[in-house]
């Protein structure tokens, strides 16, 4: 059997991503969290990963995470994720012009059908 999906989940809020980090999880994929997107960059990310983007956090924007995914040159599948809907729209429009694999833009609160 192939290795599990990874999702990595970006956000600055720790109640939030843990509930995304539960609902994620019973969709059978195994999740690794970053509640600061500085740290981030570390991540070794793989093209079947799918990844959660925070679009509004302190210290690091979710715009410039996706800037420095297209830096990368990620492939992973990209979401993005704001309870903000003129910033989810920029982010979009943004990743689209960077070429990122955008597969979704969720706004905060969203359900487990939404994921």
């Amino acid at each position: 059997m192939g290795a599990k999906r990874r999702v990595v989940i970006i956000d600055d809020e720790a109640a939030f991503a843990e509930a995304l980090t539960k609902m994620v999880r019973t969709l059978g994929f195994d999740v690794t969290v970053s509640t600061d997107a500085r740290s981030s960059y570390a991540f070794e990310l793989k093209n079947s990963d799918v990844v959660f983007v925070d679009v509004l956090m302190p210290n690091v924007s979710g715009l410039q995470v996706l800037q420095k995914l297209a830096q990368q040159k990620a492939k992973s599948s990209v979401v993005l994720m704001s309870g903000h809907l003129e910033r989810l729209d920029e982010a979009e429009k943004l990743a689209r012009k960077l070429e990122l694999n955008l597969i979704g833009a969720l706004e905060k609160p969203f359900r487990l059908e939404d994921v």
